[in-house]
């Protein structure tokens, strides 16, 4: 559980990481504001009451390019979760360490010829490798990228506080729909950047129309999955797959998209599950504070309505982008 002073430390620059570096006792959560693929982390850990300290990113910084964070994750993408160093390999390394100081006296002259062989700026180059924080952090520790790796591995290591259903059966619809709900994002951005690309006036009808009913098609799907059911699996528990499409349907709804009147079903998961305590607490930063965009809403789309949003704040689709 991350405090709100964490969340709302924005990270742009390579120092402001270095300083930010996970100490080994610590959970870190890479994430930026707004993307739906590192928010359903964040409502994972908060559902299994994982203590984690949050990083949150500038996505118009370039931080993501930086050696520190390609370290973490060559994709240059959020979200990343670091894990604390695991206790039994520390005290093997202690362990290790404590056998190496006994033997030192039978093993000094063979170190110190070791030592001769290398010159003083080999010696002052390795040092200063080692003391760079993103060199050996995996030693010990695991390192987790791309959102659905992370959820998978969340579940399998903290299994004590379940956020999938026991049931084979209901656990195989659960993780179909999991994976299911990123074609929401996948049309919804489509759309989104296509609208944000090209003014009203250089719209192709025809184009915007294609890509509006692959929306409505998918919408209508979950409307049928959600038929005489709160959540997907469960008639009253939420699972990792009703995060993941909460994020999804959340993002889209900041970018302008009604679903009262037309999607009943799921303006009604949308509206309940806005009230979960590990959604609130984790509810994206800048949207708080900031109006989000009309790009979605049918009248602004058909008359060349202008987004609104923060000029400070990253659009929708650079956290959709940026994140995996």
């Amino acid at each position: 559980m991350a405090s709100a002073s964490q969340a709302n430390n924005l990270v742009s620059s390579e120092h402001e990481m270095l300083q930010s570096a996970p100490m080994p006792h610590e959970r870190v959560v890479y994430w930026g504001s707004g993307s739906p693929q590192a928010w359903r982390i964040l409502i994972a850990l908060e559902e299994k009451r994982l203590p984690y300290r949050s990083v949150c990113i500038s996505f118009s910084s370039g931080v993501l390019k930086t050696p520190f964070f390609r370290a973490l994750n060559p994709r240059m993408r959020i979200p990343v979760l670091v894990e604390p160093v695991e206790p039994t390999r520390q005290q093997a390394e202690e362990e290790r360490t404590a056998g190496q100081t006994i033997d030192a006296t039978a093993t000094r002259s063979t170190t110190t010829v070791t030592r001769e062989g290398l010159s003083n700026v080999d010696e002052a180059a390795m040092s200063d490798t080692l003391r760079h924080p993103a060199v050996g952090m995996s030693q010990g520790r695991t390192i987790v990228y791309e959102s659905g790796a992370i959820l998978a591995y969340l579940e399998k290591a903290y299994y004590e506080a379940p956020c999938m259903p026991r049931s084979p059966a209901l656990y195989a619809v659960a993780q179909s729909r999991l994976h299911e709900s990123n074609e929401i994002l996948s049309v919804v951005g489509d759309l989104v950047v296509y609208l944000r690309r090209f003014p009203h006036e250089k719209r192709n009808v025809a184009v915007v129309n294609a890509k509006w009913a692959s929306v409505e098609c998918e919408l209508r799907l979950w409307e049928t999955y959600l038929d005489g059911h709160q959540y997907l699996v469960d008639p009253n528990v939420p699972y990792l797959c009703d995060f993941t499409l909460f994020t999804n349907i959340a993002y889209a709804v900041r970018c302008g998209l009604q679903l009262d009147g037309l999607y009943p079903r799921l303006a009604s998961f949308y509206v309940r599950l806005c009230a979960r305590a590990s959604i609130e607490t984790t509810w994206p930063p800048h949207w708080r504070s900031t109006f989000g965009s009309k790009v979605l809403t049918k009248t602004c789309c058909t008359s060349g309505g202008e987004d609104v949003h923060s000029p400070a704040s990253p659009t929708s689709a650079q956290a959709s982008q940026q994140s995996s």
